[in-house]
């Protein structure tokens, strides 16, 4: 019998949002030299993910097109209005069969890198626990891991029973967080959260 060298993973990039807070696609907001989502995807292809799947939706094409020099793969969901959950499960479409777990990452953690990303594959390394999370002194944020074994539960989730929450609630005892920094709490909802980024961040957003 062969010997396993090492996971394959996949990233769910969730691209395929609204942005109804925001008033704009924050995802097409710059962040230092690029797009926040750019900036996502790229950490992401830096990472030791074997596999980088976008998930997109509304403004599909821009999107696409801000992401065209990147080596990612696409999926488009149709139902982008109904929420977060339907992007899971459209991502989980994609994911390839050797897949061991996913990371599922919202394009709005504008300043995850990754070293946050590879601190939650190395922790699944060692422990492999159905869940493992990036988080801050303690809170628990993106990106969080699932293992294969939850894939079922994932493929079934919706926004009326709370959606990754649900899957989180029901496996809390054993979750593994993993301590990495403010990042992993940032996500951006509104024009204002572009200030608290440039707070803790040397990347101050560009007008």
């Amino acid at each position: 019998m062969t010997e396993k060298l090492s996971d394959f993973i996949s990233i769910i990039v969730l691209a395929a949002g609204l942005s109804t807070r925001f008033g704009r696609n924050k995802l097409l907001e710059p962040i230092g030299s690029s797009t926040m989502i750019e900036h996502v995807v790229s950490e992401s292809l830096r990472s030791k993910a074997s596999q980088v799947i976008v998930v997109c939706g509304h403004d599909a094409s821009k999107i696409k097109r801000q992401l065209k020099d990147y080596k990612c793969e696409f999926v488009f969901n149709e139902d982008f209005a109904k929420g977060q959950s339907f992007s899971v499960r459209k991502g989980l479409s994609k994911v390839k069969k050797p897949a061991d777990a996913v990371v599922v990452l919202p394009g709005d953690v504008a300043l995850v890198d990754h070293t946050m990303i590879d601190a939650v594959i190395d922790e699944y390394a060692t422990c492999y626990s159905p869940i493992v999370t990036a988080g801050y002194h303690g809170s628990s944020g993106h990106p969080i891991l699932f293992d294969r074994n939850l894939f079922g539960e994932l493929q079934n989730i919706n926004e009326e029973t709370r959606g990754l929450k649900s899957v989180v609630a029901r496996h809390r005892s054993q979750l593994r967080l993993v301590e990495t920094s403010l990042a992993a709490l940032l996500d951006v909802d509104k024009q204002e959260d572009m200030i608290r980024l440039a707070a803790a961040s040397s990347v101050a957003p560009e007008n």
